[in-house]
């Protein structure tokens, strides 16, 4: 049996019950008392997508899909500025809620920096 630790616990918008675990020889899960909805290599994404989470409401599978998604796709990198307005939690989920109403992403411009979500 592997050794699980409990890092965070939470609520989420709705009142569901949220939880940071971290198993020995796996990494880094988050879940709820019923189902795991996401699994992470790295603390930092895992901290990222636990205090994203704890900002949505709804299907909180899905949420987590959308968000494992999300941070496979942005970068840590870019919101390493101060001068930055968005910080990469409400980043992650303004884009996991678009993704998950079924917005599709769309980049344009010489190097890709303007985006914007279209049906």
């Amino acid at each position: 049996m592997k050794a699980e630790t409990v890092l965070r616990s939470s609520f989420s918008l709705d009142g569901t019950r949220i939880f940071l675990v971290h198993i020995e020889g796996s990494g880094f899960r988050i879940g709820t008392r019923w189902r795991w909805l996401a699994k992470f290599d790295l603390i930092f994404d895992a901290c990222d997508a636990f205090e994203a989470l704890e900002m949505m409401e709804g299907d909180l599978a899905r949420a987590g899909a959308a968000l494992k998604a999300e941070i496979r796709r942005v970068p840590r990198h870019t919101f390493g500025r101060k001068r930055s307005t968005h910080s990469r939690i409400s980043y992650l989920v303004r884009c996991s809620e678009s993704r998950a109403a079924g917005m599709r992403l769309k980049r344009c411009g010489s190097k890709g920096s303007v985006e914007y979500w279209t049906y």
